[in-house]
């Protein structure tokens, strides 16, 4: 697991009354007295001596732990904290995350003075009096990304690997593996082929994507081992990162190891470009017409697959594998026809190389072309030739199986279905299904955890913090401390957490903690399927002519029943509307007072959610698959994704198919739930492939704009 920095969190003005609003959901109300104060407070943390404002001097007497919270943890992030002398001095000694006000104020002091020994100790004895906290992860990780430049400067790198070695959670994150990389490369006169290779795919991976440490690693590398500068372009330029990819071309350049004119026109104009060469393609360099044909998969795809071919026998089986690989992934997920011909063009070497972006990726999407057009032989081949870790997954166990069976394997099918243990799953339902078993998650005798072990949960520290930071909306936060409580617990604690959870109102650690236990235990179906706000569901369903299932099932996916939930595109509330829709739904139903602070109201919430799903099923042939699809992605792109398509194809086959990951996870896991919780309501169907249906491309639906 990789853990970004705890201290990310940027409080606000907006984010303040959601917390409020987030304490109200928990029936805990926390005073609005620092929300009141928020701007004074706020302002007065971007001058020079904010701990002699009134408001800051008024709030550090109060006795809401919580408002000073809130108030402290701004100020760490400001960087303001250590104008504070002892801090936790304003706290009750048995607020349950005064360690925290402790943490900061040492860090602060470390960030300023990275050399003294006194606070160095201080940090070492912090670190050992909170060992088994995650608190000491948290701790422990920024103090290593503090220590770490002068570490690499004077060479003690044995402290940082030292320390290092004592993380559980955090041993790989980004910042943290790149300072490793960078002493390593850094402090070496020859850099190995393997040490240079390593350092090359960890920076080309996506979650390394604007480290600022690991862009040290890259510029150095590139300095050290200048023949990595070509793959490194290529990889950015594939990931989208034009700027950072603009910098390596002028290092190449100003090597001399590319032409410069034809090379900047490659890469910064790849159309005009292609117009000015067209006819000589063959005559250009080598390494420019890559750039380009690289370039071009985003402009013209026709254009690009030119390039590539005027480059016949001038690449190595894995340039070649990359380049058409690339050019067969694009195009699959652009719903090409010309996939699967471009692919192999790729030869045996698909997908593989140095100049591989996506891999994995790559891989599954000739699959998914084969799936499309139902070339069923195809599809089994292709998931045979897929890495293990690949294959082994629920969607290619089922479609590998799907394979068998329309070829006429069919005891070789059943072997794969059988391998789909779980039957709360999308791909579990249908596997199961085919197997002739039932698709639902049976509540027959069912195991609870003692009151005697759920009343334990009250005395654990990890889960009292989670508690703590959901109280105050700090939800990220929340669920590090409660990953923390649980990474250990065997089933049956993990049932009473799950049960603890429930009991304190806390659904979305409900629902997470008792999914990790479904398959071991045959847990009460409510605690998986929670239905919460009931009366407005059922309701604002019927108002809108939709199924209240549906409704549940979306929730479930979207906030996990979390009132103030915020992603990080903005979408809000229960069923995560984006403010945009929820002033176009305000629109429509000609609510002239709506603000946008009203959408995390539980009433408003679920009202504009039907409403819009409603809209949905009006606008894309009443199918709650392509529903589901445009309410993650839009409308318009689930309108083109259904035209797109080659013939009437089954529903599975759709959502299988949809370009963005995302709303494909997010369409097969609402519809997985919503069959549950009609079933939790005694409502069931006979068959989950034919409830799913069909997807007609010729079917009315529109892609004009309408939000």
């Amino acid at each position: 697991m990789q853990c970004k920095s705890f201290f990310s969190f940027h409080l606000n003005v907006i984010k303040l009354s959601m917390i409020f609003l987030g304490a109200l959901f928990l029936c805990q109300a926390v005073p609005n007295t620092y929300a009141a104060d928020a701007v004074k407070i706020s302002n007065a943390l971007r001058s020079d001596q904010p701990q002699n404002s009134s408001e800051v001097i008024k709030l550090l007497k109060s006795d809401n732990d919580e408002e000073k919270f809130l108030f402290f943890k701004e100020a760490f992030e400001r960087q303001k904290i250590y104008l504070f002398d002892n801090p936790s001095q304003y706290f009750d000694s048995k607020f349950p995350l005064i360690g925290y006000i402790q943490a900061w104020a040492l860090l602060a002091q470390a960030r300023r003075e990275p050399g003294n020994l006194s606070v160095q100790n201080e940090i070492q004895h912090f670190l050992t009096e909170h060992k088994t906290e995650y608190l000491s992860e948290r701790v422990r990780t920024d103090w290593l990304l503090i220590n770490a430049p002068q570490w690499n400067a004077i060479n003690q790198w044995k402290k940082f690997n030292s320390q290092r070695n004592l993380l559980q959670w955090n041993k790989f994150d980004p910042s943290i593996v790149c300072w490793d990389l960078y002493h390593r490369l850094s402090n070496r006169k020859n850099v190995s082929k393997t040490l240079a290779n390593e350092a090359l795919e960890i920076i080309n991976s996506p979650q390394y994507k604007g480290n600022g440490v690991c862009r040290k690693v890259a510029d150095t590398l590139i300095e050290k081992v200048p023949s990595t500068a070509f793959t490194r372009l290529v990889i950015l330029i594939q990931q989208g990162r034009i700027s950072e990819a603009r910098t390596v071309l002028n290092t190449l350049i100003k090597k001399k190891r590319l032409p410069a004119q034809a090379s900047r026109l490659a890469f910064n104009n790849p159309s005009r470009w292609y117009r000015n060469y067209r006819h000589k393609l063959k005559k250009q360099n080598k390494f420019v017409r890559l750039i380009a044909a690289y370039r071009l998969t985003s402009v013209n795809m026709d254009w690009a697959t030119q390039v590539a071919d005027s480059l016949h026998g001038k690449l190595t089986k894995d340039e070649r594998g990359a380049l058409w690989g690339r050019l067969g992934y694009v195009a699959a997920i652009g719903h090409q026809p010309k996939a699967l011909k471009w692919y192999e063009k790729a030869g045996k070497t698909v997908c593989v190389g140095p100049y591989s972006a996506l891999p994995n990726d790559c891989i599954e999407w000739r699959a998914r072309a084969a799936l499309r057009i139902q070339d069923w032989k195809k599809l089994n081949h292709f998931i045979s030739a897929m890495p293990a870790t690949l294959a082994s997954k629920e969607n290619w166990r089922y479609w590998r199986a799907r394979a068998l069976a329309e070829t006429g394997h069919q005891l070789e099918a059943k072997k794969y279905w059988q391998k789909i243990p779980s039957v709360r799953t999308f791909y579990g339902k249908l596997a199961a299904e085919a197997l002739g078993k039932p698709f639902y998650y049976s509540s027959n005798e069912t195991v609870e955890a003692t009151q005697e072990a759920i009343d334990s949960m009250n005395t654990n520290p990890a889960l009292l913090r989670a508690k703590a930071f959901y109280r105050m909306g700090l939800f990220v936060e929340g669920n590090r401390e409660w990953q923390w409580a649980i990474r250990s617990m065997p089933a049956d604690k993990l049932l009473a957490a799950a049960q603890w959870a429930q009991d304190e109102s806390l659904l979305h650690r409900s629902v997470n903690t008792a999914i990790k236990v479904a398959e071991r235990y045959r847990l009460e179906h409510d605690l998986l399927y929670p239905r919460p706000f009931e009366d407005e569901i059922e309701q604002y369903s019927e108002k809108a002519k939709i199924d209240a299932n549906w409704v549940y099932g979306l929730m479930r996916q979207e906030s996990r029943f979390i009132a103030v939930a915020q992603s990080n595109v903005g979408a809000n509330g229960l069923m995560q509307i984006m403010p945009g829709t929820a002033k176009w739904i305000a629109k429509q139903l000609e609510i002239t007072d709506f603000v946008p602070e009203k959408i995390y109201e539980i009433e408003t919430n679920i009202y504009f959610g039907t409403t819009y799903l409603r809209s949905l099923l009006n606008r894309l042939d009443n199918k709650m698959i392509l529903a589901t699809a445009g309410y993650n992605a839009g409308p318009n792109r689930a309108s083109r994704w259904q035209q797109s398509l080659p013939q009437i194809t089954e529903g599975a086959i759709f959502i299988e198919t949809i370009p963005f990951t995302e709303t494909r996870n997010y369409v097969q896991n609402v519809l997985a739930n919503t069959i549950e919780y009609a079933y939790g309501q005694g409502q069931t169907i006979s068959s989950f492939h034919r409830w799913l249906g069909q997807i007609d491309p010729q079917a009315d639906t529109t892609t004009d704009e309408k939000i």
